[in-house]
């Protein structure tokens, strides 16, 4: 009897299990649809060949593109670069930013588990690494290294793109850490994981916004 109970409940736990990754893997799926409606797609640059070159025709085509908002977004969108797809290596600095407060969201919550509060580097490494991996490989889509606007709230925008990033890639990374892990993370650590890393990456994003227009500041 005991025999024949166990082998009919491995089955009933096997099934529970794949639902519990079917609804993560929709989760997923609905992050990665909100945070596509947010990415700026790239526009067909428009190409424009002058026939005649002289002053006043050059001066026409100016005044042309100033009154129409098709060629004026198109001019900007141009200038400023924001179409193309960015990613880490576009701004290391701020890539070893958000690595490094991701590390420090894996070494408290290491620390908040260890009897006397020492931390383990492979520890904390090894629960670090699906958040980071899903951090880097999904800002392409999530625009978080995409040059800062030029005037605009310091704490508003860096905040709106780690909102971006958080969106998307903290859901897969807990998905990743399921997956390593050979279970379904309990929902506990799921609303602890994401409150928590958008604090600490989002005030970590801040706090390099602000010392980054200071040194560009000293140097000017």
């Amino acid at each position: 009897n005991n025999v024949l109970t166990s082998s009919q409940a491995r089955p009933t736990n096997t099934m529970a299990s794949m639902r519990s990754i079917k609804m993560l893997l929709l989760a997923v799926s609905a992050c990665l649809g909100i945070a596509g409606a947010f990415t700026p797609q790239p526009q067909a640059k428009l190409m424009m060949t002058p026939i005649i070159s002289s002053p006043q025709s050059q001066q026409a085509v100016h005044v042309r593109a100033r009154h129409s908002p098709v060629l004026s977004m198109q001019q900007q969108d141009g200038d400023d670069g924001s179409g193309s797809l960015s990613t880490p290596l576009d701004r290391p600095v701020l890539a070893a930013v958000d690595v490094a407060a991701l590390l420090g969201f894996a070494a408290v919550g290491k620390a908040s588990h260890s009897a006397d509060g020492s931390l383990d580097i492979v520890a904390v490494a090894s629960v670090a690494f699906p958040f980071v991996t899903s951090w880097l490989l999904t800002s392409p889509l999530t625009g978080v290294y995409t040059d800062d606007a030029k005037d605009g709230n310091v704490v508003s925008e860096s905040f709106l793109k780690t909102a971006k990033g958080w969106i998307v890639a903290v859901p897969i990374g807990i998905a990743l850490r399921g997956v390593i892990k050979g279970y379904v993370p309990p929902i506990s650590f799921a609303i602890v994981t994401l409150v928590a890393t958008l604090v600490i990456v989002g005030g970590a994003r801040v706090l390099f916004a602000f010392a980054e227009d200071f040194f560009v500041e000293m140097v000017n």
